[in-house]
């Protein structure tokens, strides 16, 4: 209680900061709107930290707070709060035999070089059983990697709908994607860090998440 307390008086006497970690792409309008929801109710700031892998900054604690998309094992001694789940769509590239198509099944990309991001990405081999996943897996190590492969026709890829809205490329394609199932979002943190305020922060995200 008196650690809370200290915490508390800490936000008022002086700026603090809360750590976000996310690997691409936040959650639009809910990331602005919980940022300056935060920020106005409890006078500390909100630090935007763009890593290639979250969880990984989350262990070295140069976060405080992670944004994770799909399903990932957490670290131990972390918790998670899962938020909501986000659609699913298909890219590739221009050139692409898809694009004629016009639509995926998503028990018909087992049939297509799909092109992963080992690291942050929400849809790989994993996601399917054993006898329906891709033949060919393609990997890269980050989102940029994963955009610039699929937009060179090394295969396509499966992402959360947010890219179509947010990503500004004119070599790839989005198509819709038919029964796939979602994609979950979720903050994962570790509950001896900034108590106070990550639990301020994660009620005003599970807030903001129903508005």
């Amino acid at each position: 209680m008196l650690a809370t307390l200290a915490e508390a008086l800490a936000v008022v006497s002086r700026r603090v900061t809360l750590r976000l970690g996310f690997s691409w792409l936040l959650p639009d309008p809910w990331a602005q709107q919980v940022v300056s929801h935060f920020e106005e109710s409890t006078g500390a700031s909100v630090d935007l930290t763009r890593t290639d892998d979250p969880l990984q900054a989350l262990r070295r604690r140069t976060v405080d707070i992670a944004l994770i998309r799909g399903d990932v094992d957490v670290p131990g001694g972390a918790r998670s709060v899962r938020l909501y789940d986000e659609p699913r769509i298909a890219v590739c590239s221009e050139r692409c035999d898809l694009v004629r198509l016009g639509h995926l099944d998503w028990s018909d990309v087992q049939h297509w070089p799909l092109v992963v991001n080992t690291v942050s990405g929400t849809t790989g081999p994993w996601s399917w059983p054993v006898d329906q996943r891709p033949a060919q897996i393609i990997e890269t190590s980050n989102y940029d990697e994963w955009l610039e492969t699929v937009a060179a026709n090394r295969g396509i890829g499966i992402v959360p709908e947010v890219a179509q809205r947010r990503t500004q490329h004119s070599s790839l394609r989005f198509v819709p994607l038919t029964d796939a199932p979602p994609s979950p979002v979720s903050l994962v943190y570790l509950p001896d860090v900034q108590r106070t305020l990550i639990r301020r922060f994660l009620d005003t995200a599970l807030r903001t998440k129903t508005e």
